[in-house]
């Protein structure tokens, strides 16, 4: 089911949303695929950072940087329960790297 959910239209387009800055597109694409994986499982915590992730992409835009931050630290929680195991085409590395470039963002405009 993983490899079929993250060969999907829908995650797929979710990523292509996130890409061109249509951060609200991408977590309503992406919900759906998150909801049909097992839970506890590495791809449903890749996909449910991912969301978090564009949540907080939203939230810089709304200039929203404490909820952004918020929204950064569960990107973390959840790629650190993936067991840096290869899911969804992601593994917890990827999604630590995009974080950091959200969290260098919010730190760069607090100064």
């Amino acid at each position: 089911m993983e490899e079929e959910l993250a060969a999907s239209p829908a995650w797929r387009a979710g990523w292509q949303f996130y890409g061109a800055g249509y951060f609200w597109e991408a977590h309503e694409v992406w919900e759906p695929v998150w909801m049909q994986l097992p839970p506890n499982s590495a791809a449903r915590h890749i996909a449910q950072a991912a969301i978090q992730l564009a949540n907080a992409e939203l939230k810089i835009r709304m200039e929203r940087t404490r909820a952004a931050r918020r929204l950064c630290a569960l990107v973390r929680e959840h790629a650190g329960r993936t067991g840096g195991e290869r899911v969804m085409g992601l593994c917890s590395d990827d999604l630590v790297a995009l974080v950091e470039k959200v969290e260098n963002r919010l730190t760069s405009n607090a100064k």
